[in-house]
């Protein structure tokens, strides 16, 4: 048994003349200025989409297309909160919640630390921010001032990073300030089971888990959402994933993906992705002997150095000895999922 099964991925996501996550008005050439969030590093300027967001995009799948319900929010003066019923509600349990009750048998305070955990989505080019000017005309009396608008947008790829702990999805413990209050974890109607014998510590059932897992993974490959899309229509599925099974809380796949020469296209860094493997050679997880732990997807002519890549992870190298190239990435997504039953089998109880 390894210490810490975790799933993790790289994605890309090609971001087509989109303003998928603003941070609101700011002092422009007009009044009316909405500009997107963005990191500067120097005079290099990259947008980039909030975790924040990318959950919430997230979520509304696993909610629109495999039928995970909401978990009710309850809102107070200075605060809101879910819930915070992991038992009940998938998303409490994979998103995590920080719950602060006054009243009633379940009162306290009570938090959960999310076992799916996301990065920034970041531009991998700098400074592809748009201004785009507009205004409003449409049915103004004779006479009347059109209004000025001014927004930003961009055409970009944006990169990040994601863990599921596999051990921690579908396991709470009980007390105040972690997962569960006693009184939720004793009366759950036989759907959990004690880990040990102290009753600190109760888990789903090893099928319910798997199946929180599996639902997480093949929604990221329909992900959708972002804001003004009915003027920046833009497709969020990833065109490019590497994803697998390590062990270790770590993502390591960051900034895998950089400009190419010309800082026009996007390239797959193989050097530093096989400084990466070498240091985790011992630490992938295969779901079987003959499997491998890592499984790469992609749309053709998205990479610049798409051949180098294919050419690389075809030969005998660190790359094929742990990476599978499967096709598209919603098909390595739906690989990965197949692959969490056979991984919680081999490596958890």
């Amino acid at each position: 048994m390894m210490a810490y099964p975790v799933l993790t991925g790289a994605v890309l996501i090609e971001a087509n003349g989109a303003a998928l996550n603003n941070a609101g008005l700011e002092k422009g050439l007009v009044e009316n200025a909405i500009v997107v969030k963005q990191i500067r590093i120097g005079r290099l300027r990259f947008p980039y989409v909030s975790g924040q967001a990318w959950r919430r995009w997230w979520r509304e799948v696993l909610y629109e297309d495999f039928g995970w319900t909401p978990s009710p929010v309850t809102r107070e003066e200075k605060s809101a909160y879910t819930e915070g019923n992991p038992i009940a509600y998938e998303e409490d349990d994979l998103f995590g919640y920080m719950v602060a009750r006054k009243r009633g048998r379940t009162a306290g305070t009570f938090r959960r630390i999310s076992p799916l955990k996301t990065s920034l989505l970041i531009s991998v080019l700098p400074n592809v921010i748009s201004d785009d000017f507009g205004h409003f005309s449409r049915n103004l009396p004779p006479g009347t001032d059109i209004i000025p608008f001014e927004a930003e947008h961009y055409t970009a790829w944006l990169q990040g990073v994601f863990t599921i702990s596999l051990t921690d999805v579908g396991r709470f413990m009980v007390g105040e300030m972690y997962d569960l209050p006693e009184e939720l974890a004793q009366s759950n109607g036989g759907e959990l089971e004690p880990e040990g014998t102290d009753g600190r510590v109760y888990r789903l059932p090893k099928d319910r888990r798997i199946k929180r897992v599996q639902q997480v993974v093949k929604a990221l490959a329909r992900l959708r959402g972002g804001a003004r899309l009915s003027r920046n229509l833009s497709d969020v599925n990833p065109v490019v994933v590497l994803v697998g099974f390590l062990d270790g809380g770590n993502a390591p796949f960051q900034r895998l993906f950089e400009p190419d020469e010309n800082n026009e296209r996007v390239v797959l860094n193989l050097k530093r992705l096989e400084s990466v493997l070498n240091d985790y050679k011992e630490r992938v997880l295969k779901p079987a002997d003959t499997a491998k732990a890592l499984y790469f997807g992609y749309r053709p002519t998205v990479l610049a150095n798409e051949e180098e890549v294919l050419g690389a992870f075809g030969k005998e190298s660190p790359f094929n000895e742990c990476i599978e190239v499967v096709g598209t990435p919603q098909q390595a997504l739906e690989k990965a999922a197949d692959q969490v039953a056979p991984v919680f089998d081999r490596y958890l109880s």
